[in-house]
């Protein structure tokens, strides 16, 4: 299965890529396309480009921002347009950062949205999340 990355104000790109697609060989899932964003109408415009294309989407990066410009408002002020349910978006823990993930689904479509920090990401890539993916999508898991 293929799906995408979206960068947002992240730092530390390479080692973040590098480590997502350690963790996605394990769920028979690699990188489609790529790209980035530094401002929150890039990202509506590249998050919506990316899910035209795949069903699942990371974005990496933005979690650590104050204000109009960190991923999670950014992504609140998205998702109160659109018919997603509190339900349908989870917060990932963070057992060595300060910063939360996320995880909203919306039908078959899953964003996940992770730290810009390689350590951290890994960590948060836990084996029950890649299990959600593969589960949701049919995939092969092999830890």
């Amino acid at each position: 299965m293929k799906c995408n990355l979206v960068f947002y104000l992240a730092r530390k790109t390479s080692y973040c890529e590098k480590a997502l697609k350690k963790a996605l060989t394990e769920i028979d899932t690699e990188l489609h396309r790529v790209c980035a964003s530094t401002t929150p109408v890039m990202l509506g415009e590249k998050l919506t480009e990316a899910l035209k294309t795949c069903n699942l989407v990371f974005i990496i990066g933005g979690l650590g921002f104050s204000g109009e410009n960190r991923l999670s408002d950014v992504l609140s002020r998205a998702l109160a347009a659109t018919k997603v349910k509190i339900g349908d978006v989870r917060r990932l823990s963070n057992t060595i950062g300060k910063n939360s993930g996320y995880l909203i689904r919306s039908g078959n479509q899953l964003i996940v949205a992770l730290p810009d920090n390689p350590e951290e990401l890994t960590a948060m890539l836990s084996p029950q999340l890649k299990s959600y993916i593969a589960d949701m999508y049919n995939l092969n898991y092999s830890e």
